[in-house]
């Protein structure tokens, strides 16, 4: 555990990649990637032509499908990404290329869990504060 897995720039994968492991891909690659607890990193050499799903992904490289991040997209200042973003964090750098959208929906889970903001009633004074002025 703690080791990523690297596919180099010389490998071309077409079909399905799935793993439990963190990957870093300089290489091209054409279909899918799953890698749903991991991290992804697409490193400067990547060329992707497929829909990722992982726990976090930075893009390096070019990417060309739909990203989908249980924590955080990163697009680096030399990445490149065409198609869409769903995850809660999001970052483009500048420089990046970008062209789709961005749906940055929290999971439903996680928006029961905190309210947005403790409703407190004034009518009743249950403490008193003092203020210098």
């Amino acid at each position: 555990m703690g080791q990523t897995a690297i596919i180099g720039q010389s490998i071309y994968i077409k079909g399905e990649l799935t793993g439990n492991e963190d990957l870093t891909i300089e290489g091209k690659v054409e279909g899918k990637i799953e890698l749903k607890d991991h991290h992804l990193t697409i490193g400067p050499g990547g060329n992707i032509k497929a829909d990722l799903n992982a726990r976090t992904i930075t893009i390096l490289g070019e990417v060309h499908g739909n990203v989908t991040a249980t924590e955080k997209v990163e697009i680096k200042e030399a990445g490149k990404l065409r198609g869409d973003i769903q995850a809660p964090r999001v970052a483009i750098a500048d420089g990046a290329f970008f062209k789709g959208s961005v749906d940055m929906q929290q999971d439903a889970n996680a928006s029961k869990e905190k309210p947005l903001r403790e409703q407190k009633s004034f009518s009743q004074p249950s403490e008193r504060v003092a203020v210098k002025v």
